[in-house]
């Protein structure tokens, strides 16, 4: 079993604006090659959404994959899968996958926490009927990357 350990503990001290200021500490205290392994799963993930959903804006498409993945009609798995052979090595080979730290920012971002800390992994349907319960910026750089993550592993 992987070891897989998601400490979302780093935006505690953050606040829910996205302020640059904010991202370069995240940015900081994460490592500079944990980052470029991130920014490449956004990436990837993004590119996928385009092709998905490309009549939609970027906000749109994060929350209609989220709906398509635990849609009873969904039966073509493989279209939801993103990461490029490249962005699964560095990946992996980044040690993002073992560690992610985000400390308290906002609503989502406690509330995912609070919930991952008390039932481990989630399933789809409970992890996006919370997420999309608590409304969602998708243009937040946090709430794309707990998504993105959470996809993943």
């Amino acid at each position: 079993m992987r070891k897989i350990y998601l400490i979302f503990i780093l935006i505690l001290t953050f606040n829910y604006s996205q302020t640059d200021s904010r991202i370069k500490e995240f940015e900081k205290i994460l490592g500079e090659r944990q980052t470029k392994a991130l920014n490449l799963l956004v990436s990837d993930f993004e590119k996928n959404l385009d092709t998905l959903y490309p009549d939609l804006s970027t906000d749109k498409a994060y929350k209609k994959y989220l709906t398509d993945i635990i849609a009873d009609s969904t039966t073509d798995w493989e279209k939801f899968k993103f990461q490029s052979d490249k962005t699964n090595s560095e990946f992996h080979q980044s040690g993002l996958w073992d560690d992610i730290y985000i400390k308290d920012s906002d609503t989502l971002i406690k509330r995912y926490w609070d919930m991952r800390e008390s039932a481990g992994m989630l399933s789809n349907e409970l992890f996006v009927s919370g997420t999309l319960s608590l409304e969602p910026d998708f243009n937040n750089y946090f709430h794309k990357r707990i998504v993105v993550v959470e996809y993943s592993f």
